[in-house]
């Protein structure tokens, strides 16, 4: 492969490993916003009295369903995964680099979603 070719696929390399990181920050970020955004609601229907008996019950139900969406989640990337396992083994050396950095990434992403999954189903704030 001419040097030029191989300069402009390691340029490509980095700027896709540069996107996906920017991706995963966003995500969270995102995640991160809607956990304070939890908090202080939460805060503010268990002070208020006309709220506060549907509000935990409310709650108990969304604990449930927390659980459930991490369920499906980690479904979800375990399949992709697996899917996508055999067809980066079979790609050229840089792209393989930039398939195990997305897949780290992923990985990483999810544990942050477990953990706020975790913390809306306890009640604890996580980030």
């Amino acid at each position: 492969m001419p040097d030029i070719d191989r300069d402009r696929l390691s340029r490509l390399a980095k700027l896709s490993r540069d996107a996906v990181d920017t991706a995963v920050g966003l995500g969270v970020l995102g995640l991160q916003r809607l956990q304070v955004g939890r908090v202080h609601l939460e805060r503010r229907l268990a002070d208020d009295p006309t709220f506060g008996p549907g509000y935990r019950a409310v709650r108990s139900s969304a604990r449930r369903r927390a659980g459930q969406l991490e369920g499906v989640a980690a479904e979800v990337l375990h399949t992709v995964e697996a899917t996508l396992r055999p067809v980066a083994q079979r790609l050229p050396e840089p792209a393989r680099q930039i398939a195990s950095v997305a897949q780290r990434q992923v990985e990483s992403l999810h544990q942050v979603v477990r953990r706020h999954l975790a913390g809306a189903g306890d009640g604890t704030a996580t980030g």
